[in-house]
């Protein structure tokens, strides 16, 4: 056993490795987590609040805020474990608006939005694993971002960080 050891504890540690964590479809919400910086916690906004400016997007803010925290599952769709699109289906959905399943899917269908005109609400799209669209999130205003991160659940990140700036594809409407 003593001889296994080392060749036990490599793949032990190679299964906690970075790995692909939602595959199908074009959609692959993987890639290395951005550096300490480009997250704000549930507590203190990193650049100012979020702004929802009517019902809808009232009610969307305390579906979003009722997420916070959820731990991130590939393919999940619960608040016991949720995936990028799955999150950004169930938030949309809690307002009355059926959206697609998968990220790709859902740029495909949304409203494209320049990234200057982007408002409340809309999603946002990235490149995270080099082959098209592969995760996405919910704009919040300010700068800020909502996502089921795969390292840290779901979090509001800043859409200036270098990783998700380097990264971002395109924003889409639904609202």
């Amino acid at each position: 056993m003593k001889k296994y050891f080392p060749l036990l504890l490599f793949l032990i540690l190679a299964a906690c490795s970075s790995a692909p964590v939602y595959r199908g479809d074009g959609v692959n919400c993987r890639g290395p987590m951005p550096s300490t910086g480009g997250t704000a916690t549930a507590g203190t906004p990193a650049t100012g609040p979020a702004t929802p400016s009517n019902s809808v997007e009232h009610r969307m803010q305390g579906e979003i805020d009722g997420w916070m925290g959820t731990p991130y599952v590939y393919g999940g769709v619960s608040k016991s474990g949720v995936d990028c699109s799955g999150f950004t289906q169930a938030v949309f959905r809690s307002v009355g608006i059926e959206i697609p399943r998968r990220a790709s899917r859902q740029a495909a269908a949304a409203e494209t939005v320049s990234r200057n005109n982007l408002r409340y609400g809309d999603l946002v799209f990235f490149n995270t694993s080099g082959s098209g669209i592969s995760h996405c999130g919910i704009y919040l205003g300010n700068g800020e971002f909502v996502h089921a991160s795969s390292s840290r659940g779901v979090v509001r990140s800043l859409l200036s960080h270098p990783y998700y700036s380097s990264r971002y594809v395109s924003g889409g409407r639904f609202l």
